[in-house]
């Protein structure tokens, strides 16, 4: 699936992101992010909604075991968290992927 990825502004009138960072519309394939927000929340924001996006994908939240939104949505936090921190602990580890994954223009220099 394609997953377009926007940044908006929140819109407490139509309770869009009113009390968020973020958000996953599965049904428009979208992700929103809040504008304004510091380039760790941003980054962190992305990876949590797609969290979201791969327990969507995966069956577990509407015929598996996170048919809760509270379950789905402490197991993608805590995903989110974790990979974060990997990442910024290990800063080599995002490059060291794109080079050695398949058909990627980092392969074909």
């Amino acid at each position: 699936m394609d997953i377009d990825i926007v940044i908006s502004k929140p819109d407490f009138e139509n309770d869009n992101m009113a009390d968020c960072y973020g958000q996953y519309h599965r049904r428009k394939n979208l992700i929103e992010i809040q504008s304004n927000l510091s380039d760790l929340d941003q980054c962190a924001t992305l990876v949590h909604e797609i969290c979201h996006v791969l327990t969507y994908a995966s069956g577990e939240v509407t015929a598996g075991c996170l048919k809760d939104d509270t379950e789905e949505e402490r197991l993608v936090n805590n995903f989110a968290n974790l990979l974060i921190t990997l990442f910024r602990q290990n800063a080599w580890l995002l490059e060291y992927l794109q080079q050695r994954l398949p058909d990627n223009d980092h392969n074909k220099k």
